[in-house]
């Protein structure tokens, strides 16, 4: 048997290839993958499993296709079955081509190794290369090995990847992440937007947020000038009262229901006034 093994990255190898040598198959190592990015990415992966091959004394082939364009183009109109409608099959079918033309009898895969993987189509996509091209198809389910080899990956300081391998499958290992930022974002605007509209409210009113350890609290820092606040609370209302200033907030302390605390100057003088509005 002289065995080709498409092998997407190192970590994944190391069962694989532990696996078939303690059957006495010694694989050769076939690098054939225009599925992964961004390009630092590609670069990593492919440089690691170089170093890897050359550890271990394993035979290694690569193929250098970076191959964004044509990635883009072929599931640009299907993501969601992108890796059997795309991914599989075109590295699958480099792997049978080049193992035709030059001798190879058999061919399998690292990405058999994955619980991530789809398995089953994995196994379609590669019978059917295997028959187009008129070599082998060696199955092996090395899924039960996939901690042990991260383990050993782990020890051996390889290069370890977060996400399969393309910007899409990056995007949904990232999902909750993006997700919480979006919420967090949202969150925040609307907090601008009620400092905005709380200036609008109070003339010469500049607002500066800050967080205050982990708790649960908003605050603001006024920075108020004497006179001009007076004399606008004096123009509207005809006098300086400090019920008049809960007033002048109370439609901004509404909307937000969690404590909070308003911190102004007046002059060198700093007051500070708490107003506890609890949810329920």
């Amino acid at each position: 048997m002289k065995l080709l093994l498409h092998t997407c990255c190192a970590p994944c190898s190391v069962y694989c290839i532990d696996s078939l040598r303690k059957e006495g198959i010694e694989p050769t190592v076939y690098w054939f993958n225009p599925n992964i990015h961004p390009y630092m990415e590609y670069k990593a992966r492919r440089d690691t499993l170089i170093q890897y091959t050359k550890d271990i004394n394993v035979e290694a082939i690569f193929e250098e296709n970076y191959g964004l364009r044509d990635f883009c183009k072929n599931v640009i109109n299907d993501l969601e079955n992108r890796c059997k409608q795309y991914c599989y099959p075109v590295r699958l079918e480099q792997t049978a081509k080049y193992a035709k033309e030059n001798g190879y009898t058999h061919i399998s895969t690292t990405l058999l190794v994955s619980p991530h993987q789809n398995h089953e189509a994995l196994i379609e996509v590669a019978r059917n290369m295997a028959k187009k091209y008129d070599v082998e198809f060696l199955y092996r389910d090395f899924r039960i090995g996939f901690r042990e080899g991260q383990a050993k990956a782990r020890e051996l300081g390889l290069y370890m990847q977060k996400y399969c391998g393309c910007v899409f499958s990056e995007e949904s290992s990232n999902y909750d992440h993006i997700i919480s930022e979006q919420k967090v974002q949202l969150l925040k605007n609307k907090i601008t937007e009620r400092k905005i509209r709380l200036a609008l409210d109070v003339p010469n009113l500049e607002l500066k947020q800050y967080q205050n350890g982990n708790k649960e609290q908003i605050k603001f820092i006024y920075d108020l000038k004497k006179e001009v606040y007076q004399k606008y609370v004096e123009n509207i209302y005809g006098e300086w009262n400090e019920e008049i200033q809960k007033k002048l907030f109370d439609k901004f302390m509404k909307e937000n229901l969690k404590n909070i605390e308003l911190i102004y100057l007046k002059d060198k003088l700093v007051r500070i006034l708490q107003w506890k509005r609890n949810r329920g």
